[in-house]
């Protein structure tokens, strides 16, 4: 049995498996294309509301106001179509079908008469006996007077042989048959004969004067006898002839005649008018006529098919924008990796503000909504705002990706007008750039600047494209840099409240968070001054290990910063910070184990009350993962067998970023390389290969995103740092240490 495929099933055919991965993502755009398609219902180009002005009229009505065309629109002329439907339906043919059978039928019985008569004759029969012979043969053909006046022509086999020529001839032009009704919707001039020959069939045009009926049959066959040049008595004889036995062999095709008027109606173009934007179809005070009310309610009825085509088409043009950014911001790894759920519903209904926006400055004064070429009302568009504080959040591959979106968007918003499609994208892309070089947030006051040029520019390419006046070009463009600057400036204000509101770790705060002047800092150099100066190496270890493999540099250092941060409310039970007596001397190794894995919890819960960003405080709660201390372990297990190992393992959890994974190496070399004697080159290298291995052999990198390929980029970096902090030096006379 065929079961139905599942929704999720079906999407994850074709939809990237980063924005299927969270149920959010998906619920969540959903939700927002549902509020933008009601939204361009509403509001947008082809809105419901456009046709209420046609409210309230009726024929013979005085209006009791001015009833006027909301916006410019092309109908169809109904009263004016009917006329050239009309026209052009009087230019097709009617069709006759001339029917062979018939024709056969009359000139073989014709045939038999004439050879019947003939017999009699050579045989002398009697003329009465003849006339009563012939007429119970061909009965009702001929009168009685006309047989014996053939029979007693001198000339009879003549007369026979003339009355079929002219039989034939009226035959095959054909003697119509006239319907009652039908023929009035066709040419009334010309007429098509069609003649079917071996399954062929021939048309033949010919005029209304020139077909021959019953009621002008007797002048056709005077006509044909005229041109034989027959004498009276015979000419007489034959017309009586061919009347008795001529009968109508031609008949009217109502089914192809009436095929040929659709086939006209069809090829008939509309007849259209204009109704221009405000134009008064009825001034208040007049009275609607039948002809004023036709003419409006074709033009609502064409506003009507257009508003429905220009939302169907918004909406098509939405879902389409819709597809493309989720492709382009989950479908690319680079981007989807850094992503998290909180970034991806920024992302949705920034877009979703974004468009709806752009649906009202669509309509703004002089913007039509029809694609047209115009830039009004894209001043209200906050697209640098936007697409700066997605570039600040997610960096510069996104920033790109968004405006694109965006682009899309605007497109969708105002029904393709170009303008506003290349203005959002090109504006975008640069504020992109501007912002995700910032290296500070004064920078991104330049920044604004800079837009405001850049939009400036890019207006008065696009308006002097449409051949506007200088005036319009200066206020537009005008209008255009002011909004670059003002959404500038608006991520100044608003990235501080997105950072705090969403705890994102934005280059700017985890630069504001790498000084080493910030409070937290501080304290930990005052009461752990050997854990400070261990994270300081750790961070510089970690950051230049992230920049070899493409991670965020900045966030790995300060992550290693702050990653040993709970230490410092139990800073003397930490070896770095010890300056004589080790205090685990005296103490059980389990209650040692306990101490040294509660700096892990500690900083996690410092990190959390300090505001840090969700990525620093995963970095501080995973730089250890849930590997053992082994140290205090072999200790306890000398002494105690039974030993459990799990009470001897970090708390933590195993890396699940490159920046976590970095960090928790980096500590890992950092603290080892201590112990390590006359460290050489070659034994570096040895040395922090068989750490990394030992960490990826215990499982603590199996949920991080690092290769293989990172881990001995990370290698390489580890120990050309090293190697250059335990080079030898050159000993001076005066720096020999003393003898003991």
């Amino acid at each position: 049995m065929k079961t139905s495929k599942p929704l999720l099933g079906i999407l994850s055919d074709f939809l990237p498996a980063t924005f299927l991965a969270d149920k959010h993502y998906l619920w969540n755009a959903l939700a927002c294309v549902l509020i933008a398609a009601v939204a361009l219902l509403l509001a947008g180009p082809g809105s419901i509301a456009r046709n209420q002005s046609f409210e309230g009229i009726s024929p013979g009505k005085i209006a009791e106001r001015d009833i006027v065309c909301t916006k410019s629109v092309v109908y169809v002329d109904k009263l004016a179509t009917q006329l050239r439907i009309e026209s052009e339906e009087r230019l097709v043919l009617p069709v006759f079908r001339q029917d062979e059978n018939v024709t056969t039928q009359v000139l073989n019985q014709y045939k038999a008469f004439g050879g019947m008569f003939k017999d009699l004759a050579e045989k002398n029969t009697a003329i009465e006996t003849m006339t009563l012979m012939l007429q119970s043969n061909f009965p009702g053909l001929l009168p009685s007077d006309v047989l014996t006046a053939l029979a007693r022509s001198p000339l009879k086999l003549q007369i026979l042989v003339y009355a079929e020529d002219v039989l034939s001839s009226i035959m095959q032009m054909g003697v119509v048959s006239i319907p009652t009704e039908g023929l009035e919707y066709y040419n009334q001039d010309y007429f098509e004969l069609a003649h079917t020959l071996n399954n062929k069939t021939d048309y033949e045009q010919r005029t209304r004067d020139s077909m021959v009926t019953k009621d002008t049959l007797a002048e056709a066959v005077n006509a044909q006898i005229m041109q034989k040049r027959l004498a009276g008595s015979v000419s007489t004889l034959v017309a009586k002839i061919v009347m008795g036995f001529a009968t109508e062999n031609t008949f009217f095709d109502k089914a192809e005649s009436q095929n040929r008027l659709a086939k006209a109606r069809s090829k008939v173009e509309p007849v259209t008018r204009v109704a221009g934007q405000n134009e008064v179809l009825v001034r208040a005070g007049e009275m609607v006529t039948e002809e004023t009310y036709a003419r409006i309610m074709s033009i609502k009825s064409a506003m009507s098919r257009a508003d429905t085509s220009l939302v169907l088409s918004g909406i098509g043009l939405l879902l389409a924008a819709s597809l493309v950014g989720i492709f382009l911001i989950f479908g690319q790894k680079e981007i989807a990796t850094n992503l998290n759920r909180y970034m991806g519903l920024l992302i949705f209904y920034s877009a979703l503000v974004f468009f709806i926006i752009a649906i009202f400055a669509g309509k703004a004064p002089g913007s039509s909504g029809t694609g047209s070429g115009t830039l009004d009302g894209a001043y209200w568009m906050p697209t640098a705002l936007f697409v700066g504080l997605i570039s600040i959040v997610g960096g510069q591959s996104l920033g790109f990706s968004y405006s694109i979106v965006l682009a899309l968007l605007a497109g969708a918003a105002s029904n393709l007008n170009a303008e506003f499609i290349v203005f959002t994208l090109f504006s975008g892309v640069f504020m992109s750039l501007m912002s995700s070089m910032a290296k500070s947030r004064l920078s991104l006051a330049e920044a604004a600047v800079s837009q405001a040029v850049i939009q400036f520019g890019l207006a008065v390419i696009l308006i002097l494209k449409n051949g506007s006046a200088f005036g319009e070009v200066a206020k537009a463009s005008g209008l255009l840099a002011l909004n670059g600057f003002v959404n500038g400036a608006l991520i100044l204000a608003a990235l501080p409240v997105l950072e705090q509101t969403l705890n994102l770790p934005t280059r700017f705060r985890l630069m504001e968070l790498a000084d080493a002047n910030s409070p937290a800092l501080k304290e930990l150099m005052t009461k752990a001054p050997g854990t400070y100066a261990h994270s300081l190496n750790v961070a510089f270890l970690a950051e230049a290990a992230a920049q070899a493999i493409g991670a965020n540099a900045l966030l790995a250092r300060v992550g290693a910063y702050y990653h040993d941060i709970g230490k410092v409310d139990q800073p003397e039970y930490f070896v770095e910070n010890q300056r004589g007596q080790n205090k685990h001397d005296d103490i059980n190794p389990r209650l040692s184990a306990t101490v040294i894995r509660s700096h892990v919890k500690l900083g996690a819960e410092k990190a959390r009350e300090l505001g840090l960003p969700k990525a620093v405080v995963e970095i501080v709660a995973q730089h250890h993962g849930n590997s053992t201390i082994s140290w205090f372990y072999d200790k306890a297990k000398s002494k105690d067998s039974t030993a459990s190992e799990e009470d001897f393992s970090y708390p933590g959890s195993p890396p699940t970023t490159k920046e976590a994974g970095i960090v928790m190496l980096a500590d890992t070399v950092e603290a080892a390389l201590r112990t390590l004697k006359n460290p050489s080159l070659p034994r570096l290298d040895t040395f922090i290969h068989q750490l990394i291995t030992d960490k990826v052999q215990q499982g603590q990198l199996d949920q991080c995103p690092l290769t293989l390929q990172d881990l001995d980029n990370i290698r390489q970096t580890f120990v050309r740092i090293t190697a250059g902090q335990f080079h030898s030096r050159i000993e001076y006379p005066n720096q020999k240490e003393p003898s003991p």
